[in-house]
């Protein structure tokens, strides 16, 4: 609609508004309805790319931009997590009477306060963090799931392994040597809890190669 308003040359056939949408849905929580998210998209897709010339011309990524314009518009929904094994049913409409909430695993209350996470009262295990069994928006929680994305896109060479190698062990280094581990916990242990959670493998892999 966009590039007939504009009379300019159509760019949906090379599906990056798909990879826009697919990765706005992906840091934000599963219970926003339907019509936020799209408000989201089409703050990304025209005000973030469109109007700055279209793929590879703007300036910021555009799902982030869209994340950045819902959660200063809608802070409550996009703060609302379903805590795993809770939730009964999810209705992508508005969020259901039997949905228990809970807080993600890099909320104010946990890591940010150099306390582990808690998984339904108890603390999260590294598997915890590396299967997804943790609260979150749909792209953070399974770092297995971003990891199995991120190589099959590197045999494939859609995008090369230096920038997520360095955007991962940037961040291990720096939680290694500068490691906010509660007492009893390892830095070594620390820093898998800080890559594993928060949707790091979500941004190495899959924003900060962005095109």
């Amino acid at each position: 609609l966009w590039c007939r308003l504009m009379k300019c040359d159509n760019k949906t056939y090379d599906l990056s508004a798909v990879v826009t949408g697919v990765l706005l849905a992906f840091v934000c929580p599963p219970t926003i309805p339907y019509w936020m998210i799209i408000l989201g998209d089409l703050f990304a897709i025209i005000l973030v790319k469109m109007l700055f010339g279209g793929i590879g011309k703007n300036i910021v990524n555009p799902a982030l931009a869209g994340r950045a314009f819902l959660m200063l518009s809608y802070p409550v929904p996009m703060t609302t997590w379903v805590a795993p094994g809770k939730a009964n049913w999810v209705s992508m409409g508005s969020v259901g009477a039997d949905i228990t909430t809970g807080a993600t695993p890099l909320s104010v209350d946990f890591m940010k306060s150099s306390i582990l996470p808690q998984v339904n009262g108890a603390d999260a295990t590294l598997a915890d963090m590396f299967i997804g069994n943790i609260g979150g928006c749909v792209g953070e929680v399974s770092a297995i799931a971003l990891l199995i994305g991120g190589i099959y896109m590197i045999a494939k060479g859609v995008i090369r392994i230096r920038i997520p190698a360095a955007y991962i062990l940037t961040v291990a280094v720096l939680t290694l040597v500068f490691s906010r581990a509660p007492e009893g916990v390892s830095s070594v242990t620390w820093m898998l809890y800080e890559i594993f959670g928060g949707g790091l493998f979500l941004g190495a892999f899959f924003m900060a190669t962005d095109y």
